[in-house]
C-alpha cells in the first residue's frame, strides 16, 4: 500500500497517544511502525502485541523491523554506545526504518509522524513541529506543544492507562536513569546477561573494562552490578568501599 503517513510507535505512552491523535484527526492511509530492537524489556512485546490489536481496530496498519539486536551489535563494534555516539539509535532504529521505507514507500511521500513533545526535556524544549529527514521525507510531530495531560487525555479517550515509565523497547537504555536502572535491578537474568556481556567484551587498549555504563557517571561504580547498588542507593550514599549487595536519546527516536 502507498501509505500517507507513518507513526513511529514504540508504543510507550507518547506514541499511543499520536496514534489515537491520528485516529481522531481520521487520517488516512496509516502504517505504524515498530522497530524490533531485540534489547526490550522481559514483558513489553506482550504491551506491543496488545497495543498492534487495539491500533489494527482504529483501522490502522502495524508493522515491525528487526535489527542484528543489542548484543550482537555491542559485540561488532566491541564497545557499548555511548552519550555522542550513540550507534544503537542508528543501527536499531534508524537503519531498519530506512529500510522498511524503501521498501514500502517508493515514492518518499510518506510524512513521518513521531510523538516527541517539548515539556518532556530541557534538550527537546525547542525541537520543531515539522522536519525533514535524511531521504527528504517530512517529518511531523503534531503533539509537540502537548503538556502530560493533554497526552494523558488522549490515552484515556483511547481506553489506555498511561505508563509509570517511558517505553521499554530499549531497556535498558544506555540514558537510564536510577528510576529506570532500579526497574532493572527486578529484572535479574537481564542484569546477568549484561554482566556476562560486558566480562566477555574485555578491556580497552587503555586497560579500562568495557562497560554499558561509564564509572565517572555513577560515583565509580564499575559494571552493572555496582551500577545496581548505585542505583538503590539514595543520592549521596553509594560509596565503592560500603559492601552492600544492593546499591536521554533526545533525536526523537526513542522514549516515546
Amino acid at each position: 500500500m502507498n501509505y500517507a503517513y507513518v507513526v513511529k510507535a514504540s508504543y510507550g505512552n507518547d506514541s499511543v497517544a499520536l496514534i489515537q491523535w491520528a485516529f481522531e484527526q481520521k487520517l488516512d492511509r496509516v502504517a505504524i511502525l515498530y522497530n524490533d530492537t531485540g534489547w526490550a524489556s522481559r514483558n513489553w512485546d506482550s504491551r506491543v502485541a496488545e497495543m498492534e490489536l487495539w491500533a489494527q481496530s482504529l483501522g490502522f496498519d502495524t508493522h515491525r523491523t528487526k535489527s542484528i539486536g543489542m548484543e550482537n551489535l555491542v559485540r561488532q563494534k566491541k564497545s557499548w554506545p555511548r552519550q555522542g555516539i550513540q550507534f544503537c539509535t542508528q543501527e536499531l532504529k534508524i537503519a531498519p526504518s530506512i529500510k522498511w521505507l524503501e521498501e514500502n514507500d517508493l515514492q518518499g511521500t510518506s510524512i513521518q509522524l513521531i510523538g516527541v513533545r517539548r515539556e518532556e526535556s530541557a534538550n527537546r524544549a525547542a525541537f520543531p513541529e515539522f522536519g525533514v529527514d535524511l531521504q527528504g521525507r517530512t517529518v511531523w510531530a503534531p503533539l509537540v506543544a502537548h503538556t502530560e495531560a493533554m497526552r494523558n487525555e488522549l490515552l484515556e479517550r483511547a481506553g489506555v492507562a498511561p505508563l509509570p515509565h517511558r517505553s521499554m523497547e530499549c531497556f535498558p537504555c544506555i540514558n537510564s536513569n536510577r528510576q529506570d536502572l532500579r526497574e532493572l535491578a527486578k529484572d535479574s537474568a537481564r542484569v546477568e546477561e549484561i554482566a556476562e556481556l560486558e566480562t566477555s567484551l574485555g578491556f580497552t587498549s587503555k586497560g579500562k573494562p568495557r562497560t554499558m555504563f561509564r564509572p565517572y557517571r555513577y560515583m565509580g561504580a564499575t559494571g552493572i552490578k555496582e551500577i545496581i547498588r548505585w542505583a538503590e542507593c539514595e543520592r549521596g550514599e553509594f560509596s565503592l568501599d560500603d559492601g552492600s549487595e544492593s546499591p536521554g536519546c533526545e533525536a526523537g527516536w526513542c522514549g516515546l
